[in-house]
């Protein structure tokens, strides 16, 4: 009994039993955070409980037992227990409903102890029948470990289990591996995932697992150093699997015992505390908790490496072709096995290392190429050496690469092969510093590498008849290009430098250009690269943050652009970035901003950027063609009447809209007395392009003070999400406010909920706001906090100051600056509200209630309570 506490007696009470469990707790919680070894601390859980169950099963059954046995089964039974695994057993009968009473008072006292336990009381031959019909109980049952009881029902139960039979190794092998794709398909196949489980997910613990199971089955070993010996696995991959394993044991304990339950999601609240227990420390350019993660993801990328090679090898030793092996040489270097490539010797690397590149193109260039074969594979992470700085010079390996950007098939599936086998992180170093590299928000859900080539895959799917539908702007830009390489190194570099500390753009366009250079490309082509790295986000920024309606805010952008080529470029390096950063980021709202600026821009290029567009001709022109339209549709309003109303409306309102629907929104506000009770009406834009319309929430009343926090709050109550306000009131104290607005699942109101949405609001602006409600604020934003930043700055000569207010994003967060804007006496003039995962990075143009710009010193009172108080109210909503 030495694993029970020393001081201890063998007692059958649960009390008893319960105090010893949360002893061996705090005993391995002060080994684990002192970093003892944590495969030593799990199989001391394990014997705990060998000996528990032991002591209870004596207890109720005698010491010189026959006709029933203790079973331990799955983990339990591979002996790896964690603080809040649960405990699988097996009661083993000589016979059905032997015993009864007997088992029963024993699993009485095993729920007495308050740990999970998993169950079932069987007969030998009913264990190998449900073993036959169920893969999953079949392994469970594989892991058997007799813990007490008749020795010989144990053994009758083995002779029954171990029967060829029973799950030989190619019918075991295709139902582990069916098993493992429905489960990778629960995770949508990815290992990088912002919140990943430490055991189901794609490169976990259970794909370790499954690698082991199918081993013991085929080879009757499921140990690595045996598997090396019988050929089965190399020594690097062995060590991966040992690694690996090691490394998410230690995750797992250590989630177990900061959460005291099992726990096997490594959310963002334990990340954080993982991390910060286990020593990494934060650095200039990383947090301590993206370079534990990073260390995560690379453990995880090589388990699953690991697995999938051997479940490859497998197939192809257990699962021959029905006809027999069907051969085609591709050339000297090369040749296809039932549709899989391999070299046609050893030393092809060795002999010809520029054959490392050559394998990918070759597979680019083709559409029958299933894979690679698994003893290529394996050469080619031997030949990784052979990946130095003469062969990254060698013009036939870069003239191959480029090649590879222009194939017409399987780019994508190329690099991430390319990635995975090793080889594009020894080829491109920069590359390789951020595979695995997480940025610890909500707003990049994957891993940098990996983000990486789902942007490549949007720019390749850019192509595909659907996006001339989903995607029309960035498919007919891709189809312009003249060089498409181009912009897939753009996307290759143009995050390469995350994590280094400094502007990743103009770290990654410094990288480019001199892989350019390597590459033989031009100057002119270089220089284009280089810009859209450094210029990656500028789109997407002006877009947001600007008022793109305004031809100023387009010249200057077209400036910067210079031509077409290079708007064609931009754009779409700009729109498959956002989709390949967090899907919810590309709505309807962004997609008709963009495709304003970019047919605004495309416009200005074409005009010709010495004539620029007269802005206020501009307007002019609009209100005269709305004014028409209103008198022949609206006679029954004067011109007086009109010119009037247009006093409230910026210039925005003109540039956006159409006459025809300036003349609309005029008579509806014409119609109505602003001071009698506020007009509020929503109207649907009308999309160019399917999926591009936005609601706009029209709200016409006289001024009053907190207007702008009453009319958020209000939208905010019906779950919809802001994205623009124009606010403008006039000196006789009318105003004519916009808000652009989504509903949550980021689509147009629709049209039958207007009115109803509509007289809501009306009703929450004429009586006074409920300060008790709050909406729930999502548990990932509650482990995300940060404080919030405020910043005011005036142009010389305005009279207006632009107050930028990055927070963290939750429910009401508008309505509670509008609150205090109220409060503090802030008018606001227009609002751009954007949201990047749990960031909000809202811009306010603000006046002082006397209608002037903030000075120095009222800017900084203003920022200084402003952030206070959304600090309060954000502790407050936590």
């Amino acid at each position: 009994m030495n694993h029970l506490a020393e001081s201890a007696t063998p007692s059958t009470s649960p009390e008893w039993a319960r105090g010893e469990i949360d002893a061996n707790t705090r005993a391995l919680a002060d080994r684990y955070w002192q970093r003892a070894d944590v495969a030593e601390l799990v199989v001391s859980r394990t014997r705990l409980f060998d000996d528990l169950l032991g002591v209870f099963f004596h207890h109720h059954f005698g010491q010189a037992v026959t006709g029933v046995a203790l079973i331990a089964v799955g983990g339990f039974g591979r002996a790896e227990l964690f603080p809040g695994s649960d405990i699988d057993i097996c009661l083993l009968v000589d016979a059905a409903g032997a015993r009864q009473a007997t088992i029963e008072a024993f699993l009485h006292d095993l729920y007495d102890l308050r740990v999970e336990v998993g169950f079932s009381v069987r007969t030998p031959e009913e264990c190998e029948s449900l073993a036959r019909d169920d893969i999953t109980i079949a392994t469970a049952l594989f892991e058997r470990r007799l813990l007490a009881g008749d020795t010989a029902l144990a053994t009758r139960l083995d002779s029954l289990l171990t029967t060829d039979r029973l799950w030989p190794g190619a019918e075991f092998f295709r139902a582990k591996h069916d098993e493992q794709i429905k489960r990778h398909a629960r995770f949508d196949n990815v290992d990088y995932g912002l919140e990943p489980n430490v055991k189901s997910s794609p490169g976990g613990l259970r794909d370790y697992h499954t690698a082991i199971w199918v081993c013991m089955r085929q080879f009757g070993t499921s140990s690595p150093e045996a598997l090396v010996d019988l050929g089965v696995l190399t020594e690097q991959e062995k060590d991966w699997l040992v690694e690996g394993r090691r490394f998410l044991w230690w995750v797992r304990f250590g989630l177990h015992l900061l959460t005291g339950r099992k726990e096997d999601r490594l959310q963002f609240e334990y990340q954080r505390e993982l991390a910060r227990r286990l020593g990494f420390a934060d650095t200039h350019a990383k947090l301590g908790v993206e370079r534990f993660m990073q260390m995560y993801y690379h453990h995880v990328l090589e388990l699953r490496e690991v697995n999938d090679i051997l479940l490859q090898d497998f197939a192809e030793r257990i699962l021959p072709a029905p006809d027999g092996d069907r051969l085609e040489e591709v050339n000297a270097r090369f040749r296809l096995r039932n549709r899989y490539i391999e070299t046609v010797h050893d030393r092809v690397f060795r002999d010809t290392p520029s054959a490392l590149m050559e394998l990918f193109v070759v597979m680019a260039h083709r559409r029958d190429i299933s894979g690679v074969r698994a003893s290529t594979i394996r050469l080619i992470r031997e030949s990784l050496d052979l990946i130095d700085d003469n062969f990254r010079n060698d013009p036939r390996v870069t003239g191959l690469f480029i090649s590879l950007l222009r194939a017409p098939y399987t780019l994508v599936s190329q690099l991430t092969r390319m990635r995975r086998y090793g080889i594009l992180g020894r080829y491109i170093p920069e590359f390789g510093r951020i595979i695995g590299q997480m940025q610890h928000d909500l707003f990049h859900i994957y891993t940098v590498d990996a983000h990486t080539m789902m942007v490549i895959r949007n720019m390749r799917r850019f192509f595909y008849r659907t996006s001339a539908r989903t995607f029309p702007v960035a498919w007919h830009c891709v189809h312009q290009l003249p060089k498409i390489e181009l912009l897939y190194l753009a996307g290759l570099f143009h995050d390469i430098a995350k994590g280094r500390g400094g502007d990743h753009s103009e770290l990654g366009a410094t990288d480019v250009q001199a892989f350019c250079a390597r590459h033989a490309l031009s100057t002119a082509d270089t220089q284009l690269v280089s810009w859209l790295v450094e210029q990656h986000l500028t789109m997407s920024s002006v877009a947001q943050r600007q008022d793109i309606y305004d031809p100023d805010v387009v010249y200057e952008f077209a400036r910067e652009v210079k031509s077409e080529r290079r708007l064609d470029y931009l754009y779409a390096l700009t729109v498959a970035d956002i989709n390949a950063t967090n899907p919810t980021l590309w709505n309807s709202y962004r997609a008709t901003l963009m495709r304003h600026l970019y047919a605004a821009t495309r416009r200005a290029l074409r005009r010709g950027l010495e004539s620029p567009m007269d802005k206020a001709a501009t307007i002019e022109a609009k209100r005269e063609s709305a004014l028409r339209r209103i008198r022949d549709l609206y006679p029954e309003h004067d011109q007086a009447d009109v010119e009037s109303l247009w006093a409230a409306p910026n210039e925005e309102f003109f540039l956006r809209h159409s006459a025809r629907h300036i003349a609309r929104v005029s008579h509806l506000c014409l119609k109505h007395d602003p001071r009698s009770a506020p007009l509020v009406f929503l109207h649907n834009t009308t999309a160019q392009v399917a999926g591009e319309a936005v609601t706009e929430v029209y709200v016409y009343t006289t001024d009053q003070p907190g207007l702008f926090g009453r009319a958020t709050a209000a939208i905010d109550r019906l779950n919809l999400s802001i994205f623009e306000a124009s606010i403008n009131t006039t000196d006789d104290g009318i105003c004519f406010n916009v808000f652009v607005v989504l509903n949550d699942d980021n689509t147009v109101i629709p049209p039958r909920e207007h009115v109803r949405m509509a007289r809501s609001i009306t009703a929450a602006l004429q009586t006074p706001p409920d300060p008790t409600r709050a909406r729930r604020v999502p548990r990932q934003l509650k482990q995300l906090s940060r404080r919030t930043e405020c910043a005011i700055r005036t142009e010389p000569g305005s009279n207006f100051s632009s107050l930028t207010i990055k927070a963290l994003d939750r429910p009401g967060l508008l309505a509670d600056i509008g609150s205090l804007f109220s409060n503090f006496g802030v008018t606001v003039l227009r609002a751009r509200i954007a949201t990047l995962g749990e960031r909000a990075e809202d811009i306010f143009d603000i006046q002082t209630a006397n209608g002037s710009a903030y000075d120095a010193a009222g800017g900084y009172e203003l920022s200084h309570a402003l952030r206070q108080a959304l600090d309060w109210h954000l502790q407050k909503a936590l």
